[in-house]
């Protein structure tokens, strides 16, 4: 069940006590799910930490997700195809670059069904493996040949794979894990001495979420169940045992949904969405796109790359 909203409210990064409800409550403008009524934001007064309270219960966290989820095997069409097939191709000369062992364990929290890695055309300098919580993406994972585990990385058994992994990626996926800190605690595990973590999630204090409020992507409400400003996301790497902590910007598109949710929410433009998208999607990237580059370039990115090492 959700944790009892009467209990102690404390911060999933440093466990402080002392935080506030978020001002402007963000909506679930992209899917609309019904379970997102139950649940609220706090900020914690430390770490700035946003986070969905009360927490969730893994059977609730399914719920919040719809058949039509934007990751659940989608088509890109074949402009966002090549786009996307070009970023896995860059993704791997980034992680190849991260460790000289080959072939390179590569485990991904949040696999899909695991087109990232059939992109990243890399031939047998990975050994690919993962976890993906939708059975189906898992299913066609396995299909694919790929070594992957149904279920969230909280049910995931580490069972003869302690320190196994010479990469482990979790990108978009640590903002949406019950326990953080248990997550970070449990990829240490994983991955092997001198291996690395690395990953991507939204960053507070970012311009997006300074001037769109509740209308910022990044808040993905209520399936961002946990969002990190760059110090809070340092301390928890830390605090789980990693070393050589580095926090860098990641260009994104999070303005173009932003922009969304803006015309959907306050101008109350009926958009049709589909997977999460409307068909003005590329239109607003484009439109957006000035201001994607400022931000990269003047470190107030919606998004952030960490890597980190065990």
């Amino acid at each position: 069940m959700t944790q009892d909203v009467e209990t102690e409210i404390s911060c999933p990064v440093c466990a402080a006590s002392n935080n506030h409800a978020l001002s402007v409550l963000p909506k679930d403008y992209e899917y609309r799910v019904e379970i997102a009524d139950d649940f609220g934001i706090r900020v914690c007064d430390g770490c700035c930490t946003e986070f969905i309270w009360p927490r969730p219960s893994l059977d609730e966290l399914r719920r919040m997700y719809p058949d039509n989820y934007y990751a659940y095997g989608t088509e890109m069409g074949g402009f966002w195809q090549a786009i996307y097939n070009w970023w896995c191709r860059s993704e791997a000369k980034r992680l190849l670059s991260l460790s000289t062992k080959r072939p390179l364990h590569l485990f991904d929290i949040g696999a899909g069904d695991c087109r990232r890695f059939k992109a990243m055309g890399s031939g047998n300098q990975f050994k690919f493996s993962g976890v993906e919580m939708n059975q189906d993406m898992a299913q066609a994972g396995c299909d694919e040949g790929f070594d992957i585990s149904p279920g969230t990385f909280e049910e995931f058994d580490l069972t003869g794979r302690v320190g196994t992994v010479d990469i482990l990626t979790i990108n978009h996926v640590i903002e949406h894990v019950t326990d953080p800190a248990d997550t970070m605690r449990k990829a240490y595990e994983l991955v092997a001495d001198d291996g690395i973590f690395t990953g991507r999630t939204p960053k507070v204090a970012s311009t997006g979420h300074r001037y769109f409020g509740g209308y910022w992507s990044g808040y993905h409400f209520p399936r961002h169940l946990t969002l990190f400003s760059r110090e809070s996301l340092e301390l928890l790497l830390l605090k789980s045992g990693f070393r050589e902590v580095e926090i860098i910007e990641e260009l994104n598109l999070f303005p173009a949904l932003s922009l969304q949710n803006f015309l959907v929410g306050k101008l109350k433009i009926p958009l049709v969405l589909e997977g999460g998208h409307s068909r003005l999607w590329t239109l607003l990237v484009f439109v957006t796109a000035p201001l994607s580059f400022f931000d990269y370039f003047f470190r107030r990115s919606d998004c952030m790359i960490f890597v980190a090492k065990k």
